[in-house]
């Protein structure tokens, strides 16, 4: 479990020790803490994908005004100046195709998705406390976490299409 907290991790490593039925917390831990996992995981390599392309693409935008200041005719720094505007360009274009933002906040999305759910049922509110037996709280988690993972494969399936 990596979930950014360890107070998080220990508070969730106790709760999913006290569930009682076995295949309830052997989903939790196999299908939706090894998912929340992997959006986390995926989230943050995007961020950090993202604010490096940008942190270049910004550096190289402010580059391009004080290189100009220079460009008294000299050929070097013309081409300077066509390779750095190129180069920002360039960047913006490939940030644009592989969707890191998007990815980014998507997966950091779906991940607090989960979290609130385990949360709800852990906790007991919110559906969870409607239901007064235990088969029926995990039923509606199952059920749960099982529509957003199928939305999210729902979603993929559009965008490719």
């Amino acid at each position: 479990m990596d979930w950014g907290s360890s107070e998080r991790h220990e508070i969730f490593k106790i709760w999913i020790e006290g569930v009682t039925n076995k295949n309830t917390k052997q989903y939790i831990q196999e299908r939706v803490i090894k998912q929340m996992d992997w959006y986390h995981t995926k989230s943050s390599i995007y961020k950090v994908k993202y604010q490096r392309w940008m942190t270049v693409s910004i550096i190289l935008s402010g580059i391009i005004p004080v290189a100009s200041v220079f460009a008294d005719g000299g050929i070097m720094v013309k081409v300077l100046i066509s390779a750095l505007g190129a180069s920002v360009t360039g960047i913006n274009a490939y940030l644009n195709l592989k969707n890191y933002k998007d990815l980014w906040n998507i997966y950091r999305s779906n991940r607090e998705l989960l979290l609130r759910t385990l949360y709800l049922y852990f906790n007991g509110v919110g559906v969870f406390g409607k239901q007064k037996d235990q088969d029926s709280r995990d039923a509606i988690l199952i059920d749960m976490c099982e529509n957003y993972f199928l939305q999210e494969s729902n979603s993929w399936k559009k965008l490719i299409e």
